[in-house]
């Protein structure tokens, strides 16, 4: 049988310091590119804000006139809340909403039995804003 020979103990040592050090220099860039876009994420919601000014319904049709009062363009989903509890996502957007601009996110199909419409940022999602459907002009 031949005879095998294994790594000296001081190699073995400065193979696991190596690999030791590699993965912590993954893990330092990673978590620096992560906190970088977090910052960046904050400052950016930081400057946003928008609101519901008032709703208009008419057979199907929900108009929301929406200010944004941030600094930041901002993009909005709508998500309705029917009175038997269901939440739906309405599938189209209200894009590029600029600041200080004023603009009306029209909802097609919108039933009747609607409790709730609430406007959601895809960028900032605390930025949003409900109106429920008491003071939306039209429903009953």
């Amino acid at each position: 049988m031949a005879k095998m020979k294994a790594i000296s103990p001081l190699i073995a040592v400065i193979m696991l310091i190596a690999f030791t050090m590699i993965i912590a220099g993954i893990l330092a860039t990673w978590t620096t590119n992560f906190a970088t876009r977090q910052r960046v994420q904050i400052e950016f919601c930081s400057d946003a804000g928008a609101y519901i000014q008032g709703g208009t319904y008419d057979s199907g049709t929900l108009n929301l006139v929406i200010f944004n009062n941030g600094k930041v363009p901002l993009n909005f989903i709508g998500i309705l809340t029917y009175k038997n509890g269901t939440v739906l996502r309405y599938p189209n957007t209200l894009d590029n909403v600029t600041s200080g601009s004023i603009r009306t996110f029209t909802m097609v199909g919108v039933g009747s039995d609607l409790d709730q419409a609430t406007i959601q940022s895809k960028e900032c999602t605390g930025v949003q804003d409900l109106l429920y459907s008491r003071n939306i002009r039209g429903m009953s």
